[in-house]
């Protein structure tokens, strides 16, 4: 037979796991990973493309970047890795690899679309 004390114990106890279990199910406190391409574009093609400077697309603009995008992002990656137009090839910086330019022009697209 179950006594005032037990029961409230036993309410307690019930109330704990599911404050624990509450706990093990929330969003993480950690940092969000930046993606690769992101990085990439806020340290190098943001001098262009945020502000458009020689004609460079704007960062989420669908009107600049919507004739770009129905090329397809391995013809964007070309010009991109190879120069076109005003813009040097890489951007201007000839160190990052074609997967870095990659990367970058992925994003940039997704915030277009």
């Amino acid at each position: 037979m179950s006594t005032p004390t037990t029961r409230r114990l036993s309410k307690f106890t019930t109330a704990c796991a599911l404050s624990l279990l509450l706990c093990a199910c929330s969003k993480s406190d950690e940092p969000a990973v930046e993606s690769p391409g992101k990085l990439i574009v806020q340290q190098n093609c943001k001098v262009c493309h945020a502000q458009g400077i020689n004609g460079a697309p704007i960062i989420g603009n669908k009107k600049m970047w919507g004739p770009r995008i129905t090329q397809g992002i391995p013809t964007l990656a070309e010009h991109a890795i190879n120069g076109y137009g005003l813009m040097p090839a890489k951007g201007g910086n000839t160190e990052l690899t074609d997967e870095q330019i990659i990367e970058a022009v992925t994003y940039m697209v997704a915030q277009a679309e």
